[in-house]
């Protein structure tokens, strides 16, 4: 059986749908910067996608929205920064290299 997770309003999501929306909800908040300024840059420091990869950062973490029964934050455009790769891993302490 597949974990769920609770939204605030109760609603459950497994990790696969969870998993869905927030691909949908990254893909969202990089069209709307797209839109907005025709063409896609680090938040944090301004770095352009022609010249670093870019992330989308949630401000409140996946695992936290998932631990306080928040998960709608984890597709909530709004809590996602689009940040370069060095910024992102400033801001969340970690090693984002991906494979």
């Amino acid at each position: 059986m597949s974990n769920t997770y609770r939204t605030s309003s109760g609603e459950k999501f497994t990790t696969a749908q969870v998993e869905s929306r927030m691909r949908i909800a990254k893909a969202t908040a990089l069209e709307k910067q797209f839109d907005a300024h025709d063409y896609n840059f680090c938040e944090e420091c301004g770095r352009n996608a022609s010249n670093t990869r870019l992330d989308c950062s949630h401000d409140i973490s996946v695992k936290k929205a998932k631990e306080n029964g928040q998960t709608e934050q984890c597709w909530n455009v709004g809590n996602i920064t689009i940040l370069c790769r060095e910024c992102h891993q400033e801001k969340d302490k970690l090693n984002t290299q991906f494979t």
